[in-house]
Formats: C-alpha cells, structure tokens, sequence
C-alpha cells in the first residue's frame, strides 16, 4: 500500500534523502494523527502547520549531527501523498552551503586567472585551484555521510515515528 521512493538513509548517496508515500484519509487526518503520537515518543519533538510537520530530536539530546524530518502532506488521488526530506539541522544545512559558495569562489577566480595565464603564454599556476578546490568539495560532501553515520540513531528514530502513523514497515524503506 504505501511506497518509500529512497534507500535507507545512512548509506543514500543524497546528502538530504527525500521519501514519498501514499496514505489513506485527508492530509488533516494525516496530521492529526501524527499529533496524537507526540504523547507516545517524548523523544521525538514536532512542530505543526496545517499541512507541513517537522519531526526534531529535543535539544537536550541535540548533536551538530542530529537530524530533522520535514513533512509536507496534500491531496491525492484516493488519499493523501506524504513528501518527507530528511536533513540536517536548518543552521548545519546553511553551514554546508555556505561551505560550497565559499569554496566554489576561489575555485572560479582560479580557474579564470590560469585561462588568462596559459592564454597569454605564462605558466598557469592559477588552473591549480581546480582539483584542490575539487578535493574540497569532496571533503565537504564527505562530512555529510560522517554526519549522517553519527546521527544513524536519530535518523531511524524520526523515520519510526513517521513509520507508526504511516502503518509502513521498516523495510519499505530499502
């Protein structure tokens, strides 16, 4: 009955793993019912809009490394679709960005200033920036898996709460 379109979310290749699944009702049935399960799973906090949730672990257990789960639910045919991308934290996603757009800069001026030097003839020192900014990337891109390996716990934990008011079991979710 319900579908999970990703792998398991410790080993996606995705830095933020997106799920979709089918569920009977409306998508206010859908978020009632996931309200009525924060008295079930302390340890889980969720915040509510009319057709969005975002399942958080509370901050007493919160890590750098600790996930979030963002729900959006709306009409279907014969039910109610259910649109879940699991990341990081707000403030560690914008870290991450910022990461990329503050390597990707350097990286361009770089690669700029080695065409104009091999186009005017000189040795082109400046094409180095590439693979080290490249390597960078990498590294950057590394990190989220590291992240996502300590926040394995936390990650299933939020995927349970979801799996219990979805009436899915854990290995629809690869």
């Amino acid at each position: 009955m319900d579908t999970a379109r990703a792998q398991s979310p410790t080993n996606n290749l995705r830095m933020r793993p997106v799920y979709d699944w089918h569920s009977d009702g409306t998508p206010e049935e859908f978020i009632e019912r996931l309200s009525q399960l924060i008295s079930f799973d302390p340890a889980v906090n969720i915040q509510f809009g009319k057709r969005h949730a975002v399942l958080s672990i509370p901050i007493e257990a919160r890590h750098t490394w600790s996930p979030t789960l963002d729900v959006q639910v709306r009409d279907s045919e014969g039910g109610t679709h259910v649109h879940a991308l699991l990341g990081p934290e707000p403030t560690v996603w914008t870290f991450f960005l910022f990461m990329y757009a503050a390597s990707a800069f350097p990286s361009l001026i770089g690669a700029i200033v080695g065409m104009v030097q091999y186009n005017i003839g000189q040795p082109a020192w400046g094409l180095a920036a590439i693979p080290a900014f490249v390597v960078l990337w990498g590294l950057i891109y590394g990190a989220s898996f590291v992240g996502k390996g300590l926040g394995a716990e936390q990650i299933h934990q939020l995927l349970a709460v979801l799996e219990a008011n979805l009436s899915v079991d854990a290995r629809d979710l690869g």
